[in-house]
């Protein structure tokens, strides 16, 4: 091979095109993730509309990867059974493949140079001159501009080849070798539709004939295994069977593609599809049909026996209830209130947690003595934190009602009593600020200048509020005195009505738009109520029944 051969221009295709990819996958869910994710949800009644929505979405955004990681999440969250989301990225599958419908119908058959620029240059000055929505559409937009632009790069790239190599050197290559070389690429590259592009381009070249870019594709199928794979490789026993069926479903029907691709092709050209671009892209779809007819039928099965493999062992979120009996009540008394001060614990973790970055904890003694809940639970996901919190109130309160079944003396049945209150309450917290998890989220993407805004008051709210809760605590002891509470309620609800009262007067001026003010008044509103449901369970905790009461009957 000479210096003829544009390297530059075939690396630059294939970067701008992975770049696009990322670019138009991200706009796609900020435009319409919530829709998408409600959508899928919506697809656990019938198996039938699970592989649909598999389909569908996958089509809409273009990456199985992505709809295969958003199953896993919602499988670990409960929202999805696993014959549900075994449907769905079974449906993605074949979803993906209208990627290469599409390249093969406008990328390779017009040109696409003459497409590309117009997007690039209204899709960018949307991108940057919009804001909000028409931000990301103008995303969207150039994204697709610059998609059509790499593929255009790689298309003419490699047309070079053809006259600089024997291609009938590649002829000697078996089969095997280019099933292979496409599932490396997949692998590495992350994208089956990256891989299908290329593909096409070398095709469209001469460079490889059909029945070997038809084992490139059924590679490319198969790599693309890895994304859902590496995403449940630390998760939920239920995400590992998801994985699983994902990884077995493409391995058996790219074994049976490989097996019969002879006859595929052909029962392919006896359709009439003669044009060898639309004959792989077909050849794709078709063995990814082939694999939805094996596996649909047997989905439940399938699922139960994934279930098997990978069995949901039973897990406990109490780290002192399992060691004591609640046949000995001074030990169990003690052990509710350990666990008690964990999941208060927890509950301030998650007032810390829904800010990009979460907030830290400051200097000074941890609001309980228990800390580990803090330190020790800071790594984990919001929404997996607010489980693990809601699991171990659920353990704590069985335990104290069998408790409860036993005779106590007095003291113990009142100590009882104040510690599911203030475990009540500390769910009341994580619950409110579970609650406006997603608004926050949506502040800080809005691109608002009115929304960044008010997200700095509420982080700076909520930082102060934590920095008052960690000066509560004498140090080294388990006092918190009655008006060390009152006053930080007090702060609480300034801070609220401060916010409200400028959130109105910004209102009034026409400085906040109508679809925002009713998220901000909301956001105000439950931090409030966390922040006094939290300061309650600490009364709870610390303080005796009637100084207790008294810091539940201060006016909100």
């Amino acid at each position: 091979m000479n210096g003829q051969f544009d390297y530059w221009g075939l690396l630059a295709g294939i970067a701008l095109f992975l770049f696009a990819m990322a670019q138009l996958e991200s706009g796609l869910k900020t435009l319409g993730g919530r829709s998408l994710a409600f959508y899928l949800k919506r697809q656990a009644d019938r198996r039938i509309n699970s592989v649909i929505g598999g389909i569908v979405s996958t089509a809409l955004l273009q990456s199985s990867s992505v709809v295969g990681l958003m199953v896993l999440a919602f499988t670990g969250a409960g929202l999805l059974n696993l014959t549900t989301a075994l449907g769905i990225v079974f449906g993605s599958n074949l979803g993906t493949t209208l990627t290469g419908w599409i390249v093969a119908t406008i990328g390779f058959k017009f040109e696409i140079f003459e497409l590309s620029l117009p997007l690039i240059g209204l899709g960018g000055l949307s991108f940057l001159f919009g804001r909000g929505r028409v931000a990301e559409y103008g995303r969207t937009v150039l994204s697709l501009g610059l998609l059509l632009l790499g593929l255009q790069l790689m298309k003419t790239s490699v047309e070079s080849i053809e006259q600089l190599i024997d291609i009938t050197d590649l002829a000697g290559l078996a089969p095997w070798q280019y099933l292979l070389f496409g599932t490396a690429v997949a692998a590495i590259i992350q994208s089956s539709s990256a891989t299908m592009i290329i593909t096409l381009a070398a095709l469209h070249a001469g460079i490889i004939d059909l029945p070997n870019a038809a084992a490139v594709a059924i590679g490319a199928d198969l790599g693309t295994t890895t994304t859902v794979a590496i995403g449940a490789l630390r998760g939920s026993p239920t995400k590992k069977q998801v994985a699983a069926g994902h990884v077995i479903f493409n391995v058996v029907t790219d074994i049976i593609a490989f097996a019969l691709r002879t006859p595929l092709l052909a029962l392919i050209a006896f359709a009439g599809i003669e044009d060898p671009l639309y004959a792989l892209v077909a050849f794709h779809s078709l063995f990814n049909m082939l694999g939805l007819i094996i596996f649909v039928p047997l989905t439940g099965s399938f699922a139960r026996r994934l279930e098997q493999l990978f069995p949901v062992r039973e897990r406990f979120e109490a780290s002192y209830l399992g060691e004591v009996s609640s046949g000995v009540s001074e030990a169990a008394v003690d052990a509710i209130e350990r666990e008690t001060s964990l999941l208060i614990a927890r509950a301030v973790r998650l007032n810390m947690a829904p800010f990009d970055p979460p907030l830290q904890a400051p200097a000074g003694n941890p609001p309980v003595p228990h800390q580990r809940g803090i330190e020790a639970q800071s790594a984990r996901p919001f929404d997996e934190l607010y489980r693990a919190a809601k699991t171990l109130e659920g353990e704590l309160v069985e335990f104290t009602i069998r408790l409860q079944a036993a005779p106590l003396d007095t003291a113990d049945s009142e100590r009882l009593g104040q510690l599911l209150s203030a475990a009540r309450e500390a769910m009341h917290s994580a619950k409110a600020i579970k609650d406006i998890h997603h608004n926050l989220i949506e502040f800080q993407n809005s691109g608002s200048e009115a929304a960044d805004l008010y997200l700095h008051r509420f982080r700076e709210w909520m930082s102060n509020f934590i920095g008052d809760i960690y000066g509560l605590r004498e140090e080294n002891t388990n006092r918190v005195s009655f008006e060390d509470l009152v006053s930080v309620l007090q702060n609480t609800y300034k801070r609220h009505d401060a916010i409200h009262e400028d959130i109105y007067t910004d209102v009034r001026n026409d400085e906040i738009a109508q679809t925002l003010v009713s998220s901000l008044l909301n956001v105000n509103r439950e931090l409030l109520t966390s922040n006094r449901a939290l300061l309650l369970a600490l009364g709870d905790y610390y303080l005796d029944t009637t100084a207790a009461e008294d810091l539940e009957r201060i006016p909100v």
